[in-house]
């Protein structure tokens, strides 16, 4: 009895054909869903040579071929015969650039050239996807849901990040591609050296895709590197400006973090400002963390806003010292307070060096010209106030440096060093009211030398201005003297007070 033939399902073909994806969200990478992709994206089968002959034509686009060597016609020198043609024994040789001599020509030496190969847009695409399902097929490619980015440039917590990936896909390094740059994550990366683990995903090639051990991308990016790279199956090539394209995917979720949206502007302001704006984008965020955590009932969440205001305050407060007086304040705390330390702040030894030559040239004028000698005497002295200008400034800061930090201590609820802290920033107050004393003083001397250079020069109008800013200086100086007077009068009876009020322990007797 003949066999009835066997009925054959029918095969959809592989563009009819799906497959589901998982979406995470980062960085937990916590599964949220399902997604459907075509199998002609994410489905397809390795194909070893295409995947060869996409990396081979972007190494050979990459190579930059500028290898150069001066044949004889560039070698400067005589055109002179070294020697005779005949008669001598050697070689026949020509002029000294002759390849065959030391110091001559190159022949056959490498020239500039193009090293960039050719490959069809159709196979370049299709590598692109086939790297991309060679990376699905093996568990290996992870799509989040939002968007890569951290909420502080802190290698700690993207070394946390790192750490809780290793425990759940295992250990190896990922890729991360995102739909634009992502400067806290470039930061992070950058200060744990892996710079370049992180790449927008127009900057991806297939090489990338499959260099390191996974690929955690977002799904705007990936939707946009399918829509790029299909011209083999759409059979018409795809604008930049295509309206199809995702063009930007915002951090929803750290948005709502206070600060963080200066934070981000701050990363994104070009290198050669940004430490110019460091300073005013912590004060700004200090100040909005505080009046957010002042709307909050008392808790854990009140108080940590309220410390990393505090915090960024007295960072603040370090960089201004150090743009002010060009010298870093952890080094500052570490030497102390003390002239020789200030002598040691770049700003101050240039003033030195500018009133080391004036002074020079003022005892040269001495002999000469007196105009010119009061004159020189007058800028010394602007000179000597600018450096105490510097030194209260750089005074005040410290203080408010110390000031913040005890604060920060204080709710924290480390006591220990609230008392430290506060003793140092104590001690930077009163260098300030003394560096404002000397301030009035050098800026009233100041006022004298001007009215005598003006009555030197027969400029009358100038120096009555001087002398009437001298008796204006000459009574903020007093003022300015009994109130340190009276803070010292008033220190000192605290001290009596506070010694009278210790305890006064017995001595324990020694007899058996």
């Amino acid at each position: 009895m003949a066999s009835l033939p066997r009925r054959l399902t029918p095969v959809a073909p592989l563009s009819a054909q799906t497959v589901l994806a998982t979406i995470h969200r980062f960085p937990s990478l916590e599964p949220l869903r399902f997604e459907a992709y075509p199998a002609s994206h994410l489905h397809l089968p390795t194909r070893r040579d295409i995947l060869h002959r996409a990396v081979v034509y972007e190494g050979d686009g990459t190579r930059l071929g500028t290898a150069s060597t001066k044949t004889r016609h560039e070698i400067r020198g005589s055109a002179r015969k070294v020697r005779p043609q005949k008669g001598t024994g050697h070689a026949r040789l020509g002029d000294k650039k002759s390849p065959m001599l030391k110091g001559g020509g190159v022949a056959f030496g490498p020239r500039p050239r193009d090293f960039s190969t050719a490959l069809q847009k159709k196979v370049y695409d299709l590598a692109w996807r086939t790297a991309l399902s060679y990376r699905y097929r093996k568990g290996e490619l992870i799509i989040v849901d939002n968007a890569i980015e951290l909420e502080s440039p802190s290698p700690r917590l993207l070394d946390d990040v790192f750490t809780l990936h290793d425990k759940q896909r295992g250990r190896g390094r990922s890729l991360f591609v995102t739909l634009e740059p992502r400067p806290m994550m470039d930061q992070a990366l950058r200060a744990m050296g892996r710079d370049g683990q992180a790449l927008p995903w127009d900057r991806v090639d297939v090489k990338d895709l499959l260099e390191l051990s996974r690929i955690v991308i977002e799904r705007d990016a990936l939707h946009n590197m399918l829509l790029a790279h299909q011209e083999d199956l759409t059979h018409k090539p795809v604008h930049p400006r295509h309206p199809a394209f995702v063009r930007s995917s915002p951090p929803a979720a750290l948005e709502s973090t206070v600060g963080w949206p200066e934070f981000r502007r701050l990363m994104l302001t070009h290198a050669a400002e940004r430490d110019a704006a460091r300073a005013r984008a912590y004060e700004t965020v200090a100040a909005d963390r505080y009046t957010h955590a002042e709307s909050l009932p008392e808790g854990p969440q009140r108080t940590e806003l309220t410390v990393s205001a505090y915090d960024l305050l007295a960072e603040a407060r370090q960089l201004q010292f150090t743009a002010r007086t060009g010298f870093d304040f952890r080094e500052y705390l570490r030497r102390g307070n003390d002239d020789e330390t200030i002598a040691l702040f770049p700003r101050i030894q240039a003033l030195d060096y500018q009133i080391h030559i004036k002074s020079g040239l003022a005892t040269s004028a001495a002999e000469t010209s007196r105009a010119k000698y009061e004159d020189l005497n007058l800028e010394i002295r602007e000179l000597e106030i600018q450096k105490l200008d510097i030194m209260a400034d750089a005074a005040l800061l410290a203080a408010q440096v110390h000031e913040h930090v005890a604060e920060s201590h204080t709710l924290a609820g480390n006591e220990a060093s609230v008392e430290e802290t506060l003793a140092m920033a104590s001690a930077e107050r009163s260098n300030v009211d003394a560096m404002d004393l000397q301030l009035l003083e050098g800026k009233l001397e100041v006022a004298r030398q001007q009215g005598v250079v003006a009555g030197l020069k027969g400029d009358y109008v100038t120096q009555r201005a001087a002398q009437k800013s001298v008796a204006e200086y000459n009574a903020m100086v007093e003022t300015k003297r009994k109130e340190t007077e009276e803070w010292e009068t008033t220190d000192a009876e605290q001290v009596e007070e506070d010694a009278m009020e210790e305890p006064v322990v017995e001595k324990k007797s020694t007899n058996t």
